[in-house]
């Protein structure tokens, strides 16, 4: 049995956060794992709490300006003997690998959500990585390759994709008169809600659909006005940080997102799960999860036009759009399945 830490800023609704509860309440079947978050003011989600609650998970809180975590995080990797840990994000990435280091911790590896970062983050994250790191485990090929190529240690890069646990049965859904249109995500730049809001307003006088925005974030003023803007406010909806977002994913038609980059999509593996066809932009490892023609369909970044032209194609036939759902919904269940996340990061140990 080993003892591992899994260190992560917050237990909010978001990729690196599920993942990382998903990752700590596995390996909790077979080996003594602590979970580390900061004690901020934001509010846990509840799935990833109830994940940690259903396993032997121990959590701890670290409070402070960053000397304050590093003393905190190498007392608790001290005392815990703590023989590996996995940092979820770059400020985990940075902090865990040196209080890891000061601390005695054998193997030591970082996370890497996305196909790119920002400029510091990027040049911190290749810092610790070639110096401190064992490794980098990144969720999607996309980014490896993009980090490679920019001066990250190949051999020590690592790709396990995100898992997704207890796929649903997939779905048909009768025709309705006025379909949903859903995009679900943080209310960010990368996203790219704009080209999101042109593609809705091109097919505006259609009046055969609605479309809800869900998330929370910086650019929500931003948004509104966008959809003002382009005249959409008429057909659309915005819901900040809802309780019942499966439910809106269970009464949606089809799953859109626009994101100008990105890892592996946890909101396209969610819209899967739901058996929806997606429409979405081809960046980060979309295109794992999308198969053109198949069970949605991919497009260049910002090109608002052929997008629109997707989901009208969708919104026109049932057939279309419940064999698309039921293809993606098979896709995800043999390919992100729990026991080949598992036994890749048991590899690892």
């Amino acid at each position: 049995m080993k003892r591992i830490a899994v260190y992560v800023p917050t237990l909010r609704s978001g990729g690196a956060e599920k993942q990382a509860t998903i990752l700590a309440a596995m390996l909790s079947s077979e080996h003594e794992v602590h979970l580390i978050t900061l004690d901020s003011r934001h509010e846990d989600h509840a799935p990833n709490v109830r994940r940690l609650e259903m396993s032997s998970v121990i959590r701890h809180f670290i409070y402070g300006n960053a000397f304050s975590k590093v003393r905190q995080l190498r007392s608790i990797l001290s005392e815990n003997k703590i023989d590996v840990m996995f940092n979820y994000l770059t400020t985990p990435d940075v902090l865990g690998c040196y209080a890891g280091r000061r601390a005695g911790v054998g193997k030591i590896y970082n996370g890497i959500r996305n196909s790119q970062l920002p400029y510091t983050k990027f040049i911190f994250e290749k810092y610790v990585h070639n110096r401190w790191a064992t490794g980098t485990v990144f969720n999607c090929q996309s980014g490896l390759d993009a980090f490679v190529s920019r001066g990250f240690r190949r051999d020590r890069c690592i790709f396990i994709p995100n898992c997704y646990p207890d796929v649903s049965p997939p779905v048909s859904r009768p025709d309705k008169r006025e379909k949903e249109i859903i995009t679900v995500g943080r209310f960010v730049p990368q996203k790219d809600y704009l080209t999101a809001i042109k593609a809705i307003a091109v097919l505006h006088d259609r009046k055969d659909f609605r479309f809800n925005i869900v998330g929370y974030g910086v650019l929500e003023k931003q948004i509104r006005r966008w959809i003002v803007d382009y005249g959409i406010q008429g057909c659309t909806t915005i819901s900040i940080d809802p309780p019942n977002v499966k439910e809106l994913m269970h009464n949606a038609d089809i799953y859109l997102s626009t994101s100008l980059f990105e890892g592996t999509s946890n909101s396209i593996m969610e819209a899967l799960d739901f058996s929806l066809p997606v429409v979405c932009t081809d960046v980060g490892d979309n295109n794992r999860l999308v198969m053109n023609g198949v069970n949605g369909y991919l497009h260049r970044v910002r090109d608002y036009s052929a997008i629109a032209n997707s989901i009208g194609m969708l919104l026109d036939d049932l057939s279309m759009r419940n064999n698309f759902g039921r293809k993606g919904n098979l896709h995800l269940r043999e390919n992100f399945s729990p026991s080949l996340f598992f036994s890749r990061y048991s590899e690892l140990l």
